[in-house]
């Protein structure tokens, strides 16, 4: 299990890599109060399931050249508005934007603290 820090820079590096994609409204929600199974989601939106699924395999593609485990993932043989992409202690929610209106995360975890990410350069 990673260290509290190991997981926020994870969950921010994914944050960059989704942005590097051209992922757009991304979010950085901090669970670890609310939740036992992560400590962060980063729910971001993509433009269709084709570029859901680009954002995906490169945060695999990422992960594996880091020597992080590779995450599991659930939604991509579905319809193709979402992609989850599951690290452990860091959730990554793809969406498009119908089904990000839909799920709306943001308000269902409305009172988790939101952690900054952007700005940042990933290493």
């Amino acid at each position: 299990m990673p260290k509290p820090d190991e997981a926020l820079e994870l969950a921010r590096n994914c944050a960059r890599i989704c942005d590097d994609r051209k992922g757009e409204d991304i979010e950085l929600l901090d669970v670890r109060d609310a939740l036992k199974i992560a400590d962060y989601f980063v729910i971001v939106t993509g433009k269709n399931s084709r570029h859901l699924r680009a954002m995906a395999d490169e945060l695999r593609r990422t992960a594996r050249a880091a020597g992080v485990r590779v995450p599991r993932e659930e939604g991509r043989a579905e319809d193709g508005r979402w992609v989850l992409v599951d690290f452990g202690d860091t959730i990554v929610h793809l969406f498009d934007p119908e089904a990000r209106r839909f799920y709306d995360i943001e308000h269902l975890w409305g009172d988790v603290p939101r952690v900054q990410w952007s700005g940042e350069k990933s290493a």
